[in-house]
């Protein structure tokens, strides 16, 4: 009974993350849509058999579909919710509805409303985050080494309480958090830290060690103290989170090219499953765990979508670019072949996710 409530919770946990940021991509589509004078036949939350269907004075279908997974904006003139092709009749559209068909719109206004969705979901992580720090603050707490737990490879390498960490792998640490990050996104399990010891600097070398798709120092920070809280006003608060959300992309950039380069395994990608498990982990941390994960998934969803793979926003852009530059559109013949690629490449990427996912989370359940 307790593994099915904790499944129940997860599973909602998830679908209210998803949701949420769905909502706010497709609503970048549906907004710059509207501004462009492209008009919406519909805006979906989810996918499959509707459960709840209402249309606006402008002729918008608002639906809720039975498959909460995702969802799209199907603009006049497109033969599906992709945008990627035409619909078979569109040559038969009057003059009239051409002016508000998405196929017959400039280039510039086809790239403004499909770089949209990804841009919202920036724009509302950094508003959320930079609320974030108007309530709570920002904690900066120094890179000072509070404690040091038996066993592990801070402990082997030799790392004491009151050791200030002030490099690792020749990246400066100006703050705790700094520390974690660059352990994340370490080449290797082998470290070469910096650290300050009774006014002298010492080189440390430490092997992380790996639990599940995390990886181990085996230190804490010293006790969060009343000056570590950095309150905020609005402006300073939005450009904090525009370089968090900035920090945030270039650490991804970075981890997939050590990924696409063999430098490291692809082992910690996570895909649905992963971020159904971090979501409710996120909501039973309570309400700044799960607004602080909302942040991370918003930037993630605009992130992946911006790369320039058919099917995502970023390989449609990429067409429209390509048309710009012909001055015609690619021929349905091309289109269909790279949705294909998309289509298999996309599929490949959630096959390896899974494999990643599916253990870690039965050793999770068993353990």
């Amino acid at each position: 009974m307790q593994d099915l409530l904790t499944f129940t919770e997860y599973t909602l946990a998830f679908l209210i993350v998803l949701s949420i940021v769905v909502f706010v991509h497709e609503m970048g589509h549906f907004l710059v849509a509207r501004l462009c004078g492209v008009r919406v036949l519909e805006f979906s939350i989810g996918f499959g058999k509707k459960l709840y269907s209402r249309k606006d004075k402008k002729g918008t279908n608002w639906c809720l579909r039975a498959i909460p997974l995702g969802g799209f904006v199907q603009m006049f003139g497109d033969a599906d919710a992709t945008s990627a092709k035409s619909n078979k009749n569109i040559k038969e559209l009057s003059d009239e509805e051409k002016k508000v068909a998405f196929p017959f719109q400039p280039v510039w206004k086809k790239i403004s409303i499909i770089f949209a969705g990804p841009a919202t979901n920036y724009i509302f992580a950094i508003l959320l985050m930079a609320g974030i720090f108007m309530v709570y603050g920002q904690i900066r707490i120094p890179p000072v080494v509070g404690s040091v737990k038996e066993g592990t490879p801070a402990a082997a390498a030799g790392l004491l309480a009151d050791d200030r960490i002030v490099n690792i792998d020749g990246n400066a640490i100006k703050e705790f958090s700094d520390i974690k990050r660059w352990i994340v996104l370490a080449p290797s399990n082998e470290i070469l830290l910096t650290v300050q010891r009774d006014n002298k600097t010492l080189e440390v070398k430490a092997v992380l060690a790996n639990d599940a798709s995390n990886r181990i120092l085996g230190i804490s920070s010293k006790t969060i103290a009343e000056g570590d809280v950095e309150s905020m006003s609005l402006f300073p608060a939005l450009c904090e989170s525009a370089k968090l959300a900035w920090t945030m992309t270039a650490d991804t950039m970075i981890y997939l090219k050590q990924v696409f380069l063999s430098a490291r395994s692809p082992d910690e990608m996570r895909g649905p499953l992963g971020i159904a498990e971090a979501s409710g982990d996120a909501v039973k941390g309570g309400t700044l765990s799960f607004l602080l994960f909302l942040v991370q998934i918003s930037i993630g969803i605009g992130l992946i979508n911006l790369f320039p793979i058919p099917l995502l926003d970023g390989g449609q852009i990429v067409v429209y670019v390509i048309e710009g530059i012909r001055r015609k559109p690619l021929s349905e013949k091309i289109l269909e072949k790279a949705l294909t690629f998309g289509m298999i490449l996309l599929i490949g990427l959630l096959l390896l996710t899974l494999w990643n996912d599916i253990p870690r989370i039965f050793n999770r359940l068993i353990g």
